[in-house]
């Protein structure tokens, strides 16, 4: 396994001064930094020709770790190929290909469906956010865009396309809207498992400021020491990116009315994507990237993962429909996941007329480009802000769309999910139809 892992690191160009043992560390050792961890990643995938759930070795307690030694890659790859601890040793490609994947919405317990009880549970358990009025005298900020989802929905691809575009600025999220000013935030998102969500808005500063990530700190820093009203940092970003639009994509947005309220009430005439995606692809991702662990939204709830999905997948969309019955049509453009990964061209020109932009071809090529789509965290960090699992692909994935029907093995989704769904044009699913029409592991 060092063997190969030796072999794989110079053919990805890494000067080998020192020889790597079990012990040597990707970060502090050899400088990795987070994409290159996931490259590394994506090399052992093509040798086996199979997927790794790598999620376990990433998230320790909730939050990114910090280092990977060599051992724990190599036993890591070991428990996926053969389900032991083999460190150091090979593995046969053969008995590796053999065995099934993970089926993340295979029936393994009696979970309850959802309910319209559950629903009003659910909701209550939403820690209400109380926003101050807007000052009457404060001028609005300019026209901004919001990509209204809920998490696991392809937001993250969303975003890195649009920032292809170079009247676009579409950083990292923002976490933003949700606070009435950045000390508020920093005190909610500061602790160990949050924290990562503050890079968003220091990348962002890097980024338009091309400052550095260490004087974007202390420009942030002082920002939050002041206690800057949110509205007024966002008038910051905007008066320095010239004739770009900002493009802001935060999926717990979604999860508050009053939050949703706050774009109009701050920006003047917004726009407003709405990205929607099957909710068995959303609960399958949502379970794979055991995204509740680190929510900083919701209090603690009995609910069962799978549930919490669900939920918050009916609950967003619930109250994107309801805040958007408010606003004009022509400020309004809902997109699917699966035709945006399926059919990207017409897609992305939707989007573009939406805009009222051009379509540019670096928008069809999410992936090139990486620093100027602001693909990295604030000093190449191990931890990322949107999907870390955006680093595993080469290119839009069109079988990507349904991915999820090859681990369905029943219909478990409630009533008031169906219905929600039928109600975005998603035909309500037969499961021994997709059983006869998918190759199951």
């Amino acid at each position: 396994m060092i063997g190969l892992i030796q072999a794989l690191m110079q053919e990805q160009g890494y000067d080998l001064d020192e020889s790597i043992d079990s012990g040597t560390a990707l970060v502090a050792d050899l400088g990795f930094s987070s994409l290159d961890f996931v490259q590394l990643i994506v090399a052992f995938e093509e040798v086996w020709g199979r997927k790794f759930g790598f999620q376990e070795l990433l998230l320790k307690g909730g939050t990114y770790v910090k280092d990977v030694t060599v051992a724990e890659f190599s036993n890591f790859v070991s428990q996926q190929l053969i389900g032991g601890d083999v460190d150091g040793a090979q593995v046969d490609s053969a008995e590796a290909d053999s065995l099934a994947p993970p089926s993340a919405l295979a029936a393994t317990e009696c979970i309850p469906a959802v309910t319209p009880d559950m629903v009003a549970a659910f909701r209550r358990t939403i820690r209400p956010r109380q926003l101050r009025s807007a000052d009457p005298s404060s001028p609005m900020n300019p026209r901004a865009v919001f990509v209204l989802s809920p998490p696991r929905s392809g937001s993250t691809l969303l975003r890195v396309i649009l920032a292809g575009h170079p009247k676009l600025f579409a950083p990292p999220e923002l976490y933003l809207l949700m606070y009435d000013d950045l000390r508020q935030r920093r005190l909610e998102l500061a602790g160990e498992v949050n924290s990562h969500l503050l890079e968003g808005t220091i990348r962002a500063l890097d980024e338009v400021l091309g400052c550095g990530p260490d004087e974007a700190e202390a420009l942030m820093a002082g920002f939050e020491g002041q206690a800057m009203p949110t509205r007024d940092f966002y008038g910051y970003l905007q008066s320095r990116l010239s004739d770009r639009l900002l493009v802001d994509k935060t999926p717990l947005y979604p999860l508050d009315p009053a939050i949703l309220a706050r774009a109009e009430v701050d920006f003047d005439e917004p726009l407003f994507i709405h990205l929607v995606r099957h909710p068995y692809g959303m609960i399958r991702s949502y379970e794979e990237s055991q995204l509740d662990r680190f929510v900083p939204v919701l209090y603690e709830n009995a609910f069962h993962r799978r549930q919490l999905a669900e939920l918050t997948w009916y609950l967003c969309h619930q109250n994107i429909i309801e805040f958007q019955d408010r606003i004009p049509q022509s400020r309004w453009l809902r997109i699917s996941y699966e035709s945006l990964v399926t059919s990207p061209e017409r897609e992305i020109s939707s989007i573009c007329g939406f805009l009222g932009l051009e379509l540019v071809p670096a928008m069809l090529e999410p992936y090139s480009s990486p620093e100027r789509r602001m693909l990295s965290g604030t000093k190449q960090l191990t931890r990322m802000p949107g999907d870390l699992k955006f680093h595993l692909h080469k290119s839009i994935a069109p079988e990507a769309a349904s991915r999820w029907q090859q681990y369905l093995r029943t219909d478990f989704l409630g009533d008031p999910t169906w219905q929600l769904a039928t109600s975005l044009g998603y035909e309500r699913c037969q499961v021994r139809d997709l059983l006869a029409a998918v190759a199951v592991p």
